[in-house]
């Protein structure tokens, strides 16, 4: 990923915890574009894999250059303990007919929340309308489950939530047929 020019970094009045300065939700959104310009997959990951959800059924993983280096040097995203600072792992979410319907991010910025390993979260809706950022409680409640990992979850099949855990952060929502079949095919690997 390239530097944030300092014209385009700032403070956000609710990231005033943050000891370093935090790209605004508009500047994050200009680099999660470049990934999409740039088709930048994360390793591991193929355009439209199976999402867990049946609002966006279909997933597909970007990340930046600082987010592969870390994912190869350590053999896997399972094998990651800690991404290299100013990494940005993006998901985009995608309806059964492929249209892009959400766009979530995290990106690691050295200093920003040590006690969540410096993750600013963020989600956007496709237009690039920001949704929410910065230390985002039930985004970091879901990814601690793979602390051991740096908080990155490995695309399906390699890691899977159960479906109590799924339930409890999306019980409005149903979960996509494929989704369950993973679990069924691959029980070894579920999340615990």
């Amino acid at each position: 990923m390239k530097p944030y020019l300092a014209a385009s970094l700032c403070l956000v009045p609710a990231l005033a915890f943050a000891s370093v300065p935090v790209p605004s939700p508009q500047a994050l959104w200009k680099e999660i574009q470049g990934l999409q310009k740039a088709h930048a997959i994360m390793p591991e990951s193929t355009p439209y894999q199976v999402g867990s959800r049946t609002v966006d059924p279909y997933t597909t993983d970007l990340a930046n250059a600082a987010a592969i280096r870390s994912i190869q040097k350590s053999g896997g995203i399972t094998k990651v303990t800690r991404y290299e600072n100013g990494s940005l792992v993006v998901k985009e979410n995608y309806n059964s007919r492929k249209r892009l319907v959400g766009v979530t991010a995290m990106l690691k910025l050295r200093g920003y929340d040590a006690g969540d390993r410096n993750w600013v979260m963020a989600a956007y809706k496709p237009s690039g309308a920001n949704v929410a950022f910065g230390k985002v409680g039930t985004c970091i409640a879901c990814h601690v489950l793979v602390r051991q990992q740096d908080f990155v979850f490995a695309p399906p099949p390699a890691q899977l939530l159960p479906v109590s855990t799924w339930k409890a952060f999306f019980p409005n929502q149903g979960m996509n047929p494929a989704y369950l079949a993973l679990l069924k095919k691959y029980p070894h690997r579920i999340v615990r």
